[in-house]
């Protein structure tokens, strides 16, 4: 068995250098692509980057268990897919973030990490093998290391190379969210195939059976596991984000918030191992309500904490726009909250139909555009002057989509301290703001009058 696994290993790693040479060569295309603005060759890096990963996942898996069982992994694994990558995107939808780089942090979870982290994690099983010791140590001595680090690179990478997409915790957690949902989707297809061979040993449906309740357990149940270990290290990233300029302490966040993650995978892992050797497998069933649930939801309510903090940092970096009549107060107060956000395109849909609810979210992701430049101004950050402009006057087009449309809402003008507005007379008339802006909001029609007299005493 030992010269058998030395085999598979060498094999495994031989095929991840060559990978490796692929990934440089991708590395190098998508740097000159992101430098040179050239999208070809971005995505060439990236396609060529992604093709050496899949090269080894394709290799280790339908060499090890065949097509078929391949197959029914992939399809099993592809099943909860959606929901796992549809919540970090739904958790970043409010703020414009290049399909590129969003695609490019899930295809790196999902082709090159798993590559990397399979390959280290079977040379490690060999050399403990070797040794006399278990084999299943690797996913506690490398699995928690490897995998940690191999999902990190593909959002560091965006943050060396395209800092203007990463600014804060929320960029670093959508990223590293996506990169750790990618290789949560890969490592389910290696599960789900090898957990088919082991059940059709006995007939198909035992192993469909077998496959159906991984993919309740991982697939459901723990389908968050990944990118919440992966999410501790975002906030060192995002952290560092939010340090420019300050490498030490930018390094101390990332690499202290990557060995809690890497701690909190132990654990997880390890579980496992325990109860099978106290023979008490319920030991990692316990866990999950016990300590990981609990985790889980914590990290979502920070996650839409820090959703709601982005819209508010957008009322706080957009407020000199107010006096600078660039936007009126009911425009400011009406970006300080999703809620407010989403009234405000429920207004706009009212008036103006889907056109005013399409030019007020662009009026929206313009605003959130802003409101980016000056907060990476107001941290040091390297910000674009000619971005600002060009948000403004995205603000200024889109206005033209609703403006006017209410037939409730006399026209007026906003000078950055009072209303100009246009009375029945047909005189412009300075009104002085209200202490609390107001919203534009969507109204309900007037109820039906009755349909009998109504008599007064």
């Amino acid at each position: 068995m030992t010269s058998a696994l030395s085999e598979a290993a060498v094999t495994l790693l031989t095929v991840l250098a060559v990978a490796g040479g692929l990934a440089i060569v991708g590395i190098a295309l998508g740097w000159a692509g992101v430098a040179g603005k050239n999208r070809a060759l971005t995505v060439t890096g990236a396609v060529a980057l992604f093709a050496g990963g899949l090269l080894v996942l394709g290799w280790a898996i339908v060499d090890g268990t065949g097509v078929r069982a391949a197959t029914v992994g992939l399809i099993a694994a592809l099943l909860p897919a959606p929901i796992l990558v549809g919540t970090f995107l739904w958790l970043g939808r409010y703020r414009r973030r290049p399909w590129l780089v969003l695609a490019f942090c899930f295809g790196w979870g999902a082709c090159v990490a798993t590559a990397i982290s399979l390959g280290v994690n079977t040379g490690i099983a060999v050399l403990l093998d070797r040794n006399g010791l278990d084999q299943g140590l690797a996913a506690v001595v490398s699995a928690p290391v490897i995998e940690e680090i191999a999902k990190l690179l593909g959002p560091l990478l965006v943050y060396w190379t395209a800092r203007r997409h990463l600014t804060g915790t929320l960029d670093a957690l959508v990223y590293c969210g996506l990169a750790g949902a990618g290789f949560a989707v890969s490592e389910n297809v290696l599960y789900a195939s090898g957990t088919y061979v082991l059940g059709a040993s006995l007939d198909d449906a035992a192993g469909i059976a077998q496959v159906t309740i991984l993919v309740v357990v991982r697939g459901l149940a723990t389908m968050f596991a990944h990118p919440l270990m992966t999410g501790l290290t975002a906030i060192g990233l995002g952290r560092a984000a939010r340090l420019p300029g300050r490498k030490g302490r930018q390094t101390l966040w990332i690499i202290g918030m990557l060995l809690c993650g890497m701690g909190l995978h132990a654990l997880w892992n390890g579980s496992s191992l325990l109860g099978v050797a106290l023979d008490m497998p319920a030991l990692w069933f316990a866990l999950y309500p016990a300590f990981l649930a609990p985790l889980f939801f914590t990290m979502v309510g920070a996650a839409l904490w820090l959703r709601a903090a982005d819209a508010r940092r957008t009322q706080t970096a957009l407020a000199p726009l107010v006096a600078a009549a660039q936007i009126s107060p009911p425009e400011l107060a009406s970006l300080a909250s999703f809620s407010r956000r989403s009234a405000a395109r429920d207004w706009a849909l009212r008036w103006a139909g889907k056109p005013g609810e399409a030019a007020m979210k662009d009026f929206q992701r313009a605003a959130s555009d802003v409101a980016e430049q000056y907060d990476l101004a107001s941290i040091g950050a390297p910000w674009s002057e000619q971005a600002v402009h060009e948000g403004v006057q995205r603000m200024n087009t889109a206005r033209t989509g609703y403006v006017g449309r209410d037939p409730r809402t006399p026209p007026a003008l906003w000078d950055g301290h009072r209303y100009h507005v246009a009375f029945p007379d047909g005189q412009m008339r300075a009104i002085e703001p209200p202490v609390q802006p107001v919203m534009p909001l969507p109204l309900a029609p007037p109820p039906p009058p009755p349909a009998y007299p109504v008599t007064y005493a």
